[in-house]
């Protein structure tokens, strides 16, 4: 069992906020026995890969003779260069929708750590290598309907958007636990065949009332999901709690058929359902906020890490020792050629490794 921490809502206490995907909520997520951080990659214009939840933000205009009134403008991230993204006073789209345009008007001076876009280097130079990723690819999505993910039509040519994360990844991933994950079936089955260093999830959102259904129809239901994984010979599935929880035999179903499952949902933010998934064995949980659970505390490797130097020590740790200590499963151990967010919460007992 792993849990992966998504920094999005991240707080380092209940009074003082950490923005989402920004460096310092990762640090909290570290410092909280976060044993992976779940975050989306995907490129800016000049072809930078960045760490930014939306595939568009807001730029904010001041109206004439007034100050104090701001007109957001939606833009898609791909139009704007790093170096125009480190200038933005970030705004969520869903501004646009209400008065959300507060920490607009904040003109109070930021640290580096916590300003938005940061690039993908920048997060692997700034986190702990004891900290796994798990790097969602972001990639537009087209629903049943018609339309676009974020009213994009057009993106990246996906060859060349793929070789630049995973040249990045590849440079700096150094020793740590990488796993990737996307909605997108043929960024998996690409990311399967370009490299066999780091596994690859398949993200399904499955039958939901939250999200419109997708175009694809290997998108559309976790069954089908199953099936386009083991057929692609990719680790396994990211399922939607929601769907999940209805239908809990679909867990024991992909493994019997030798995949992971890991699942991701706002339902994850609530220990009962938690509960619930563990019981069915599932391999990994991605829910927010792993801090507010949590003090601080080393996250589920080192321990691992610790016992491993106790047992080296001495003869007598190996003949006597009575703790228990964590181990990889073998179906996901660090270096897997066919197959290959986050912390020890609630007495989780295992882990997750690429």
């Amino acid at each position: 069992m792993s849990v992966t921490g998504e920094p999005g809502s991240t707080h380092a206490a209940k009074h003082q906020r950490v923005r989402e995907n920004t460096i310092a909520s990762f640090k909290s997520a570290a410092t909280h026995g976060a044993a992976y951080v779940e975050f989306d990659v995907h490129l800016s214009k000049d072809a930078v890969p960045i760490v930014y939840h939306d595939l568009t933000c807001c730029i904010s205009t001041k109206k004439k003779n007034d100050n104090t009134s701001l007109e957001l403008i939606e833009v898609p991230v791909k139009d704007l260069t790093f170096d125009q993204l480190q200038l933005l006073k970030l705004a969520h789209a869903t501004a646009m929708k209400g008065n959300d345009d507060k920490d607009l008007l904040d003109d109070e001076e930021e640290i580096d750590e916590h300003q938005p876009f940061p690039s993908l280097s920048q997060i692997f130079q700034a986190i702990p290598e004891h900290v796994g990723f798990n790097i969602e690819l972001k990639w537009i999505c087209q629903m049943k309907d018609g339309t676009w993910d974020g009213n994009l039509s057009s993106y990246f040519n996906m060859n060349t958007f793929l070789d630049i994360v995973l040249s990045c990844v590849l440079q700096k991933g150094g020793k740590r636990r990488i796993v990737f994950s996307c909605f997108d079936p043929d960024i998996c089955t690409m990311v399967r065949q370009k490299q066999n260093k780091y596994p690859i999830l398949f993200l399904t959102q499955g039958i939901s009332d939250k999200y419109p259904e997708l175009m694809d129809i290997r998108c559309q239901t976790t069954q089908i999901a199953i099936s386009f994984a083991q057929s692609e010979n990719i680790l396994g599935i990211s399922g939607h709690t929601e769907e999940l929880l209805k239908n809990l035999s679909f867990i024991g179903d992909a493994q019997s058929k030798g995949l992971v499952v890991f699942s991701w949902g706002d339902d994850n933010n609530d220990h009962e359902n938690r509960r619930k998934l563990r019981e069915q064995g599932i391999d990994g949980l991605i829910y927010d906020s792993i801090c507010e659970d949590l003090g601080e505390q080393p996250n589920i490797f080192q321990v691992e890490e610790q016992h491993s130097l106790q047992e080296v020590i001495t003869e007598e740790t190996l003949k006597s020792s009575t703790c228990t200590c964590y181990s990889i499963p073998c179906s996901m151990a660090p270096c897997i050629a066919s197959k290959s967010r986050a912390g020890s919460a609630e007495s989780d007992s295992g882990l997750s490794s690429s």
